[in-house]
């Protein structure tokens, strides 16, 4: 016997099958787009450790620059993978989106190890070198800093210097002594402020007009955008470095004679 379906039934069969195509093609879209942005999240690649690495007091910490792109990239991480006798540091990054053009950003990274490192050798994953990091008990503490200034672990712009007389090291590559800089601002104003130390104890490029600091030799580098003030206690190469015009020279010496720095 033929079975006679009503208009009312075929309406409702009709609507049903019209829901759950939708609902099919929800899930599909929301599915890729979940896909989509874990993939991104989670697509990470082994990075060089190329610049130098800062150590906690306690030995724990260890911490290094990278330079990454926000609206490209998601956050680079530094991770290490720990043996009884070596640590070795990779920079996680990653792409993310690369259809919007932003501005690269510096920043400080940082990961905690199970055990203080010790005597164990520090290495990059990436490229085999060893890492001689810097030891942050032994930066100097400025005792002194002109109202307004705080220290950040964000470099949105690198210091200006002429070619040949750079004053800081490069905090993304790592030269044969370790070195370790500490940058300020003045609110929101670009990079005002910054103190390196270099584990060496005679300055590259001893030029300038002469000054003491702690009874050491000194010298005071002054151009048309910047100023650096560079001396040695023997052991560090110290560095104060301002952009900022409103900074005085005399700020400039009285920030370097307070600091704290280390006797060995």
């Amino acid at each position: 016997m033929e079975q006679i379906v009503y208009p009312q039934q075929l309406k409702r069969v009709t609507r049903a099958l019209w829901i759950g195509g939708a609902l099919t093609v929800v899930i599909i879209v929301v599915t890729a787009w979940w896909l989509s942005e874990r993939h991104r999240r989670e697509l990470r690649y082994d990075g060089a450790v190329s610049g130098d690495v800062l150590v906690s007091s306690d030995g724990r910490t260890l911490t290094t620059s990278a330079r990454w792109t926000p609206c490209h990239e998601v956050r680079p991480q530094l991770q290490a993978q720990e043996s009884a006798n070596t640590v070795m540091l990779v920079l996680k990054g990653g792409e993310a989106d690369l259809r919007h053009q932003c501005k690269s950003t510096d920043e400080q990274v940082s990961t905690t190890l199970a055990a203080p490192l010790g005597a164990r050798r520090l290495v990059d994953t990436s490229t085999g070198a060893t890492i001689t990091p810097i030891d942050s008990s032994q930066l100097a503490d400025p005792r002194y800093l002109p109202a307004g200034y705080k220290q950040t672990e964000e470099i949105d712009d690198e210091p200006d210097t002429p070619p040949g007389e750079r004053c800081l090291a490069s905090p993304y590559f790592r030269a044969e002594s370790p070195a370790w800089t500490r940058f300020y601002r003045k609110g929101r104003t670009r990079l005002s402020l910054a103190i390196a130390q270099v584990a060496k104890g005679t300055p590259d490029d001893a030029h300038g007009a002469a000054a003491t600091i702690g009874g050491h030799p000194a010298h005071l580098q002054e151009r048309s955008s910047n100023r650096c003030l560079k001396w040695s206690n023997g052991t560090y190469t110290f560095a104060v470095f301002t952009q900022d015009t409103q900074l005085t020279t005399d700020q400039l010496l009285q920030i370097a004679q307070q600091l704290d720095t280390p006797v060995r």
